[in-house]
């Protein structure tokens, strides 16, 4: 029993890819699956217990917002007609998302914690890395698939207020994961040998 749920595991680990969310197709995805995911993948390593991710699940409307500011983001000063076009391929690409996801790091940097131990900076954007990794496998095996961007929408002035973050000044994106139900085709992906990556004293 024990092997065969690590072949499973082992399975949507390797096949797990990025597909396009402009590819996704038009289903709702029950928000009820989605929050039960976020407290499944919340189970990661966290040095010192601090729960450092937050989470901002949005809504078509809250998407469209996104979309719209990371067209502007793009397009920059409206001044080159190559980034107006990327701001206005990505806003619709982005706007029409079936599902997204935001995920950010919340760390105190004035806090007694941080002061005493500055490494908790780094520790907590590792949790919120992993908890993202955690996503986007619960995604795939619930049949979604996802893509995890760092289209840096953040940059717009009115992302914070757009989203509704919490606490702008203590959090940073780690995340945007895309999320819906798609049959793109999974294309095969090779890595480089292990030996290339592994000392061992074995």
């Amino acid at each position: 029993m024990k092997a065969e749920k690590t072949k499973v595991l082992s399975e949507i680990i390797k096949n797990r890819r990025t597909r396009k969310p402009s590819k996704f197709l038009p289903k709702p995805v029950p928000s009820s699956l989605i929050k039960e995911l976020i407290d499944s993948a919340r189970h990661a390593p966290n040095h010192h217990r601090t729960e450092p991710a937050r989470f901002y699940l949005l809504n078509s409307s809250k998407i469209q917002e996104v979309g719209n500011l990371f067209g502007e983001v793009l397009a920059g000063d409206g001044s080159n007609p190559t980034l107006l076009q990327k701001g206005q391929r990505k806003k619709k690409e982005w706007g029409e998302a079936p599902g997204l996801l935001i995920v950010t790091c919340h760390t105190d940097r004035e806090s007694a914690l941080v002061q005493n131990r500055p490494a908790i900076i780094d520790e907590d954007y590792a949790t919120t890395s992993c908890i993202c990794q955690n996503l986007c496998l619960l995604f795939e095996a619930e049949g979604l698939a996802c893509k995890w961007s760092t289209g840096a929408v953040w940059e717009h002035p009115q992302f914070s207020k757009t989203i509704q973050m919490k606490d702008p000044n203590c959090e940073r994106v780690v995340a945007l994961l895309f999320y819906g139900y798609s049959d793109q085709p999974l294309g095969q992906r090779s890595l480089s040998p292990l030996a290339d990556h592994l000392i061992s004293n074995y």
